[in-house]
């Protein structure tokens, strides 16, 4: 008795069916970061919550405030955690599910923004700052640099499965692997190099260095097009370019 192997349509749909689920959790997960920071908010405005100066470091241990920010700190850990875990099982092989995280989470960071203007009417436009991440210390910047992030990652996320599930998978070579992470080093530097030391979570930098963002927002597409272009295919031995061509050897 013989066992059919599986249809690769049936795999199309299967893996379509995960993605459709991983955007919903994505979005949900953009709901709840954005109800979090609608709560700190109204805290905030109450005289209940305040930040001390040099946040996010623990100044005081004990106190409400640094154990808010210590919360925050590990909340924005499980959010990682989260991701990466949902792009595990809905993917398999480690650049399916690479694409997938990055699908999430651009999904996610651009559904949190727009569910806090939805609710709190933040950011008044794409210019305004805020405040990115918490580790290893703050990230800061305008709104429009960690939207352009996300869009980047929901479009390379997507292109790298719509490859995967026509078995043209990318496997990119270890020097685009680098290229990529310089990439990503240089964008999280250009959040973190310019946050005063007594940042309290209001006193923004004046400038925002736009030119060291976008040098690695473009290394990292550099990287990601060029593992597009197939190698060349190796060349025939030369007896065989011989006989082909009639020649006597």
């Amino acid at each position: 008795m013989s066992i059919a192997p599986p249809s690769p349509r049936r795999g199309t749909e299967g893996s379509r069916r995960a993605l459709g689920w991983t955007f919903a959790f994505a979005v949900t997960m953009g709901f709840f970061e954005a109800a979090v920071v609608v709560y700190l908010n109204r805290l905030q405005s109450l005289g209940e919550l305040s930040v001390p100066p040099g946040f996010p470091a623990l100044v005081s241990p004990g106190s409400p405030a640094s154990l808010l920010i210590l919360t925050e700190v590990l909340r924005e850990a499980a959010s990682l955690l989260m991701i990466a875990s949902v792009a595990c099982l809905a993917a398999r092989g480690a650049v399916a599910r690479l694409a997938q995280a990055a699908v999430i989470f651009g999904i996610w960071d651009i559904c949190y923004y727009l569910f806090l203007r939805l609710l709190i009417q933040f950011p008044e436009t794409l210019l305004s700052w805020d405040v990115l991440f918490l580790i290893p210390r703050p990230w800061v910047g305008p709104v429009l640099a960690p939207l352009l992030v996300s869009a980047a990652l929901v479009a390379g996320g997507l292109h790298a499965l719509s490859r995967e599930r026509r078995g043209e998978g990318l496997r990119p070579a270890p020097w685009k692997w680098g290229v990529a992470l310089l990439g990503g080093l240089l964008v999280i530097l250009s959040f973190m190099l310019d946050t005063p030391a007594e940042f309290d979570g209001t006193n923004f930098p004046s400038r925002f260095r736009w030119p060291l963002f976008l040098a690695g927002l473009a290394l990292g597409a550099a990287a990601y097009l060029s593992s597009l272009r197939r190698p060349p295919a190796p060349a025939p031995p030369a007896h065989l370019r011989t006989a082909a061509s009639g020649e006597p050897g």
